[in-house]
């Protein structure tokens, strides 16, 4: 199992020397191919004009003036040169180790004055780049090193803000750093109010049942104890008004043996079930390649978990059972205006269609095309639920573009 620390600073610092090492690599290769091209231009601008001025100074015969010529230019620009005559007597060459092999003729107007080798691979050009290169890679990893530092710092930060929130989750006046956090904590304070006002409900059910038991049994205790005691006369009224009573308590039993929690309605979130529900069956959507799009603001309604995952269930999967491929559902909770909207972006339904759907359960040939299955009672239970809640509801629908569906509660 993963940790957050681990995320943080281990998986990110693993990246981020990737990414690193990466564009390193990248930048040598270009940094290579265009100083190495700079580099052979410069040689061949170098050369050509070493080339030229030897050749004159050649013709001239002027070999004193060449030779300090060749010594201030190897000077200047830390190259190796060799020059010989065309008898292949050495003119001048500072070539101690006898590396060069290499030589070129040399013609001033297509005579031949003699032949030069030229090394300019220790020239200081050549050096320069070297340099600029073990530059580039040492200011990289300075900056390198010096942003994982500050990387590592930030993330020790953002762990210890991380792990307070979370610490924090579900405890009152809490201060958050992270806002989805915060977010998750609202919601599972919701969660448990709701829980509680479901819980509350249940109870104050709870005794109500038990306070209409009550009476009858209080009647039924005086009638008996008055019967022991020989304070009352064993009539048949007597027996028929017991009779009474015990009818009364059997008729209570069964909300005691059938009551479902479930089925009470409490103020509640709708959002908060629907963002639940939509995220419980994602994979269902998926496996269309449809996706949800969820826009969701608080809106409290008086509705129990029962009635409420019924509505959405209809809602969402009606949507997807009529929607094409590849499309997307849109679920939309609006506190200002108090409406809970899902459009699709399926085949649409004619105004007829919507009409006959109104009167009662109907599917039109296209949808039964589109879907085999389906009764056509899903909106039935919709509109069941719609006015039991004394809501409004509204079908919008254009063929071949997709239905939206609107329920305005009260």
């Amino acid at each position: 199992m993963n940790s957050i620390k681990n995320l943080l600073i281990s998986q990110i610092f693993k990246i981020v020397l990737i990414i690193f090492l990466s564009t390193i690599f990248l930048l040598n290769i270009a940094f290579y191919f265009f100083t190495n091209n700079q580099f052979q231009k410069e040689i061949a601008r170098q050369y050509d004009e070493l080339y030229n001025m030897t050749a004159h100074l050649s013709t001239e015969e002027n070999f004193e003036t060449l030779i300090v010529y060749l010594e201030h230019y190897t000077h200047n620009n830390d190259v190796t040169i060799h020059f010989k005559n065309i008898t292949e007597q050495t003119i001048f060459s500072n070539d101690f180790d006898a590396k060069l092999q290499n030589y070129e003729a040399v013609y001033y107007d297509d005579i031949l004055l003699g032949y030069i080798a030229v090394n300019f691979e220790s020239s200081k050009l050549s050096k320069d780049i070297l340099y600029g290169f073990i530059g580039l890679n040492l200011t990289s990893i300075i900056l390198f090193a010096f942003g994982m530092y500050i990387l590592y710092k930030f993330l020790r930060n953002e762990n210890t803000k991380l792990r307070l929130d979370l610490n924090h989750i579900e405890t009152e006046s809490s201060v958050f750093s992270y806002k989805e956090i915060k977010q998750l904590h609202v919601q599972l304070m919701n969660s448990q109010i709701q829980r509680e006002k479901q819980r509350s409900v249940y109870e104050s059910h709870i005794k109500s049942i038990a306070h209409d038991i009550k009476t009858p049994l209080s009647v039924i205790r005086i009638y008996t104890d008055s019967l022991v005691n020989e304070k009352l006369n064993p009539t048949k009224e007597v027996f028929l008004d017991i009779q009474v009573e015990t009818v009364k308590i059997m008729n209570l039993i069964p909300k005691f043996i059938e009551l479902d929690y479930v089925e009470l309605p409490y103020i509640q979130d709708v959002s908060l079930f629907i963002n639940r529900y939509a995220n419980k069956y994602k994979e269902i959507f998926e496996s269309k390649q449809i996706s949800i799009t969820l826009e969701l603001e608080t809106l409290l309604v008086n509705i129990s978990d029962k009635d409420l995952e019924r509505l959405i269930e209809h809602l969402l999967f009606n949507a997807f059972y009529y929607s094409n491929p590849q499309s997307n559902i849109t679920i939309s909770v609006q506190n200002k205006t108090r409406r809970l909207v899902v459009s699709d972006e399926g085949i649409g339904m004619t105004s007829e269609t919507i009409i006959n759907i109104l009167k009662g359960p109907y599917r039109s040939e296209e949808a039964m095309k589109f879907n085999e299955k389906g009764s056509g009672l899903g909106l039935q239970f919709v509109k069941d639920i719609v006015r039991k809640l004394e809501a409004n509801l509204q079908i919008d629908s254009v063929v071949g573009h997709g239905s939206k569906i609107s329920i305005q509660f009260s």
